[in-house]
């Protein structure tokens, strides 16, 4: 008598779908560049100051260069008013800001 070889049959188990898409950003949508950050209570006025003052980017600079000024002048690192933590929190400002001009002399001289 011969022995029967048993027959194999593949099985293929799919325990999780083939594909997965979650947002990681919600609210965010890149279609050329088209960024959605919220509803504006005055989107006339955002759009006429990104137009005429600059981007938040470069007003955010504006307000943390007037800022590191007013810091210095005040010689608020100096004053005996403040905790240490306090102080740390300004440093950490300070250093932020003078990372930022260190980033745009690098490229302003390549």
């Amino acid at each position: 008598m011969s022995q029967q070889q048993p027959v194999t049959v593949p099985l293929t188990w799919q325990l999780a779908p083939a594909s997965l898409n979650q947002p990681i950003l919600p609210n965010w949508q890149f279609h050329l560049f088209n960024i959605h950050l919220g509803t504006s209570s005055n989107p006339a006025v955002e759009q006429r100051a990104l137009a005429r003052v600059g981007s938040y980017g470069r007003q955010i600079g504006h307000l943390a260069e007037a800022l590191e000024l007013i810091v210095k002048k005040a010689k608020l690192l100096e004053s005996q008013d403040l905790t240490a933590a306090e102080k740390d929190v300004i440093q950490v400002f300070l250093g932020d800001v003078s990372s930022i001009r260190q980033i745009k002399a690098s490229l302003s001289t390549s």
